[in-house]
């Protein structure tokens, strides 16, 4: 695990229920229906802690992954991941009955994108409208990996932060384990404490 003051981390925190409550709302509003997402957990961690500490099912080999690049005083990889059987899980309930259980996986990719771009995109701009920043975010791309295929090589495994956020999706009384997962290096690290330092002043 990775140590910040605790102010600030209490600060991150409250900053990233902010946020969590903004997905929520745009996920609302995409698929008109009640989606809760829970009080996250959230721990800052170097990348070789990283899949130790995911709660994951021990059968979910396979990740289903929504990751963006975003820019701006802080940049990085945003990641929406699920357990492959919660993300066919997720499509089902989002499209509802119209759609038979058999041919749910035709749909998981264009879903998911949609749905990760709403959820990362609500979570970054509620992020830098609280820092007073401006962060832009590149095109969501979908994939299917191991933890290891998806995380183990180049850049991600370099000099990196993993702001690991567990939340649980909740639709139709159905609850789906999920995670939000911000890579930046140790630069956009140490910006991100000095404006959540400055965020903290202002509200003080």
């Amino acid at each position: 695990m990775i140590d910040i003051p605790e102010l600030t981390r209490d600060a991150l925190i409250e900053l990233i229920n902010i946020s969590i409550g903004k997905s929520a709302n745009a996920m609302n509003e995409m698929i008109r229906q009640e989606v809760t997402l829970s009080v996250p957990e959230v721990e800052l961690m170097a990348f070789e802690d990283v899949e130790a500490n995911l709660k994951l099912d021990a059968n979910s080999e396979e990740l289903t992954t929504v990751d963006q690049d975003f820019n701006g005083p802080v940049a990085g990889k945003s990641f929406l991941i699920l357990p492959k059987e919660n993300s066919l899980q997720l499509v089902q309930l989002i499209l509802g009955d119209e759609v038979p259980a058999q041919d749910i996986p035709e749909f998981e990719e264009e879903t998911l994108v949609e749905v990760g771009n709403v959820i990362l995109n609500a979570f970054l701009g509620s992020l830098s409208n609280e820092l007073y920043i401006t962060i832009t975010s590149d095109i969501p791309k979908f994939s299917k990996s191991s933890f290891s295929g998806k995380f183990g090589e180049g850049d991600l495994k370099k000099h990196t932060v993993i702001m690991s956020i567990h939340v649980d999706f909740k639709i139709k009384d159905e609850k789906i384990n999920g995670y939000l997962m911000l890579v930046v290096n140790l630069i956009t690290l140490k910006s991100l404490i000095y404006l959540i330092d400055k965020y903290i002043e202002r509200i003080t």
